[in-house]
């Protein structure tokens, strides 16, 4: 503990008064927050108890983020499939537009005209060949363009021109095979455009078509405009990269969010854990002072009134277990406003103990040192008492009534309540050595007392446990002959010349090692019983 802390802690033994820059963590001073306290050696940090993966912020911030990138990864991708198909399409369109363009300024009759496997170039191939050439100059995503047609064979056609920015080139007359090709087949009829490239022996291309028509609307052949699809790859590839960017981008601010928002998650919840674990561990001083406006603040506000109540209630059950052993006290705290008179029927096993020649003693002590040396006897019993889960009913001046399996039911009562006796035997003889020690002994000796003695009955049976009185004021009580039999097996004591006295209820449920301990001390008659009792010394 540091020096200010020292100077601190208060001479009574409550917590101590933390200085600012001593304070723990949960009691360091926020803007809108005030101090609380802490107890000493608590954990600072209790989240880091729990694994990364398993802490709320983080599997929250996880689940957020993730939700949210493959919600951003499902829009990028579907803005660039609409992209692509935006981009492809407009091409397409283009295309149609070239070549529909490109067939209505050609003489469809003069090519009719030449023989369908001619090879010859013409003045006439030659301008169209310039023009094709102008076209593609002009367009720098077009390919090749060319004239093809028909034959008898539906399928089968032959170049009329072709201009082609590669090395292959169709000649005029020169055959083709539109077999795979179904879409150029339409363009005879209607301007067309193939939706996928396809491969032929001039390359990978995607293609429109548009016809050929004469004066009179006959189709005597089409007009072809291909674009690589090389430039089809470029553009996905154009598309592909804006898109990456927006999700680079977008997925860092996304990121920066899921830290704000986790970092404004995890601060209010470590405090409450460390709160929550200050309280658990019976620190009930804690207050969170959350001024905040959402839910963590109603949290913290309400925190609070949990820990003020715990602290009345703890206060409370610190004052009942003054006045009633701790199980009474507890039963009753747990009825809360359901306490009723009455009480239910139980078997159990009572202990009634008396101090031996109280009235002898009481005569050289004054009130003062008497009062003292009850409440030190008293005290170390019922210590003892609690130890063996044993339940003081009530002290009757240096008498003390017991019973063992209520209010908190206990099996084996029998054994803890005749192992409670032997140790208050034991605890009396080190009592009497202390009493010797002290000098307060020679008071008793001095009329003949050479020791402090008492005498202890117990017996097992049923009895009626619950609150005794009116409405307005009770007790708890256990009523039944069990009782009765109890506090004259006390009194034989005096005929028998014994310090414990159990009846035969009681041995017949004590284990073989403890009632070998027992000597039977025969058949005796106790006062309002027609039956006789069977005795046995302990």
């Amino acid at each position: 503990m540091s020096e200010s802390q020292q100077n601190n802690k208060v001479a009574d033994g409550t917590q101590p008064v933390w200085s600012q820059q001593d304070a723990p963590v949960l009691m360091q001073e926020r803007a809108g927050d005030l101090l609380v306290a802490t107890a000493p050696g608590m954990e600072l940090d209790p989240i880091r108890e729990i694994r990364a993966f398993h802490r709320f912020h983080f599997r929250l911030t996880m689940l957020y983020g993730s939700v949210v990138i493959i919600t951003l990864a499902l829009l990028v991708l579907i803005f660039y499939n609409l992209w692509s198909k935006s981009e492809i399409e407009s091409l397409q369109q283009r295309l149609l537009t070239l070549s529909t363009s490109l067939a209505a300024t050609i003489n469809a009759d003069q090519i009719a005209a030449y023989d369908l496997e001619a090879t010859t170039l013409t003045p006439f191939h030659q301008e169209i060949y310039e023009q094709f050439k102008a076209m593609a100059e002009r367009d720098k995503d077009i390919d090749s363009i060319y004239i093809l047609r028909p034959s008898n064979v539906p399928t089968e056609l032959f170049f009329f021109i072709d201009y082609a920015k590669g090395e292959m080139v169709g000649d005029p007359g020169q055959f083709y095979s539109a077999e795979d090709t179904p879409i150029m087949l339409k363009g005879f009829s209607r301007p067309a455009v193939e939706n996928i490239p396809y491969r032929d022996e001039f390359g990978y291309t995607l293609s429109a078509y548009a016809p050929l028509r004469t004066a009179e609307g006959k189709a005597i052949g089409l007009v072809g405009v291909d674009v690589k699809a090389e430039r089809l790859t470029m553009v996905e590839n154009r598309v592909l990269m804006a898109s990456g960017v927006i999700f680079v981008i977008s997925f860092v601010v996304i990121a920066l969010v899921s830290w704000v928002v986790s970092r404004s998650i995890r601060e209010p919840l470590g405090r409450l854990i460390q709160g929550t674990g200050a309280v658990a561990q019976g620190n009930l001083d804690v207050r969170m002072h959350m001024r905040r406006e959402d839910e963590f603040g109603l949290l913290g506000k309400y925190f609070d009134k949990m820990a003020d109540e715990l602290k009345e209630r703890q206060t409370l059950r610190d004052l009942f277990g003054r006045y009633l052993s701790e199980d009474v006290a507890r039963s009753v705290l747990a009825q809360e406003q359901k306490i009723d008179l009455g009480g239910e029927e139980v078997v159990v096993t009572v202990l009634f103990c008396d101090l031996k020649d109280y009235t002898t003693i009481s005569e050289r002590l004054s009130p003062l040192q008497m009062v003292s040396m009850l409440n030190e006897y008293l005290g170390v019993m019922n210590s003892i008492i609690d130890q063996h889960r044993g339940c003081v009913i009530e002290f009757l001046g240096d008498g003390i009534l017991a019973v063992f399996g209520a209010p908190q039911a206990t099996p084996d009562h029998a054994e803890k309540g005749a192992r409670c006796a032997l140790a208050m035997r034991e605890a009396l003889d080190s009592l009497n050595k202390q009493w010797q020690a002290d000098g307060l002994a020679q008071r008793w000796q001095a009329l003949g007392v050479d020791h402090i003695e008492f005498r202890i009955g117990l017996h097992t049976g049923a009895v009626v446990a619950g609150n005794l009185g009116s409405k307005t004021r009770m007790k708890y009580a256990v009523i039944g002959d069990t009782v009765n039999v109890a506090a004259r097996l006390e009194h034989l004591n005096k005929e028998f010349g014994t310090t414990i006295l159990v009846s035969d209820d009681v041995k017949a449920r004590l284990p073989n090692e403890l009632a070998a301990q027992t000597t039977q001390m025969g058949l005796s008659q106790v006062k309002g019983r027609s039956q006789p009792v069977i005795c046995h010394s302990l």
